[in-house]
């Protein structure tokens, strides 16, 4: 009896006294805890009854028949082989997008091992090769072209000085020009059987002024950040308030061969031309784009970017183009993509490496013999 007078005595003080002797924290703070979370449990429910089911009271430490539902989520196992998938998926869409949009080189532009010691000898080959095939298809299909050296020229007598990269750099720009005038001859072609099908007037024209290469060039993704010092009460356009966004540029991965030209030609057959360009293999990015007519009423409400000069014939500034009513001038820039690892390229694919400059002495020079002094041995 006397025991359990004791226990009960202890069992008291326990839950009286929480920090008597070996009990610390004792029943009452472990009730109380438990209330407590509870409470913020049941508040959290509520919090998230619009978007969760409501809390079991198997959570409460409640008896209920009902039975548990499962944990939302899905487990990490499977979460991970989604993400797998998903990342697979992604790369094999990069892949795909990345072919449609690359420009399909043909193996000429390569320089052969037997013309590595002169790749300039093997363009300047090349370029009249193909300077003589175009000219035959242009006259075949009665599209004018009036630069038959098809934007060259001023790399004429340069050829024997190009290195490896720079002259498949060129063989690259070579094939778009090429490209880009096939394009064209076959645009003329196509509306021209397409107008002789349907028995429509014969308008079918096309007439290349001017194709003119440019170096290659890197670019990459941009994206426009919102500038946190806009004030759009600042009017000055040199200021760091100005602007409202702030363009942030990312490590360039694509390769850029620009051509620039200047077409004649009446507005069907250009439109078969912009379709063509977008095909994949041979897919062009419009740059730049500068349509003008004479006779065209948006053309002649305004023409601040056309002066006097940009109806001078670029292959002779004593000649005015004429345009008839029919036809437009076009002056755009096109480019066709190619893409590099900017951790193995950071500067494109044709980055000139420099050699390092020596700074130690010559160690093969002409040995100079020391002549002992008089009196010395």
């Amino acid at each position: 009896m006397k025991g359990l007078i004791w226990l009960a005595v202890f069992g008291l003080l326990a839950y009286v006294f929480p920090g008597f002797w070996f009990l610390p924290g004792g029943y009452r703070v472990q009730a109380d805890g438990e209330t407590k979370a509870k409470g913020d449990l049941t508040h959290t429910g509520e919090k998230f009854r619009k978007f969760y089911k409501p809390i079991s009271k198997a959570n409460f430490g409640e008896y209920t028949e009902d039975s548990v539902p499962d944990p939302p989520g899905s487990p990490m196992t499977q979460l991970k082989d989604q993400f797998s998938k998903s990342s697979t998926e992604m790369q094999q869409l990069i892949i795909q997008k990345e072919n449609w949009s690359r420009m399909t080189f043909p193996e000429w532009t390569k320089v052969p091992e037997a013309n590595q010691r002169d790749p300039g000898v093997y363009f300047a080959y090349m370029l009249e090769k193909k300077k003589n095939m175009l000219a035959s298809d242009w006259y075949a299909a009665k599209v004018e072209c009036l630069d038959p050296q098809i934007g060259f020229t001023k790399y004429t007598g340069l050829f024997r000085a190009w290195g490896v990269n720079k002259a498949e750099e060129m063989l690259r720009e070579l094939f778009i020009a090429e490209k880009i005038i096939t394009l064209c001859i076959k645009s003329k072609q196509g509306q021209e059987e397409f107008e002789k099908g349907h028995g429509f007037k014969q308008e079918a024209f096309m007439r290349i002024i001017s194709v003119t290469p440019a170096d290659s060039s890197t670019s990459g993704p941009t994206a426009l950040i919102p500038n946190p010092q806009y004030n759009p009460e600042v009017k000055d356009p040199k200021s760091p308030s100005f602007r409202k966004y702030n363009v942030k540029y990312s490590k360039p991965f694509i390769q850029e061969y620009p051509v620039d030209m200047l077409l004649q030609c009446d507005v069907n057959t250009y439109m078969r031309f912009l379709h063509s360009v977008r095909s994949p293999g041979q897919f062009l990015v419009i740059r730049t784009l500068q349509i003008l007519s004479p006779f065209l009423e948006d053309s002649k409400y305004d023409k601040s970017e056309w002066g006097a000069a940009d109806m001078k014939d670029p292959n002779d500034q004593e000649k005015t183009l004429k345009v008839l009513p029919e036809h437009i001038l076009v002056k755009m820039s096109a480019a066709g993509m190619d893409f590099f690892d900017p951790k193995t390229n950071p500067r494109g694919l044709y980055e000139e490496r420099k050699s390092k400059e020596k700074t130690e002495e010559p160690t093969g020079g002409r040995h100079v013999r020391h002549i002992p002094a008089a009196g010395q041995q």
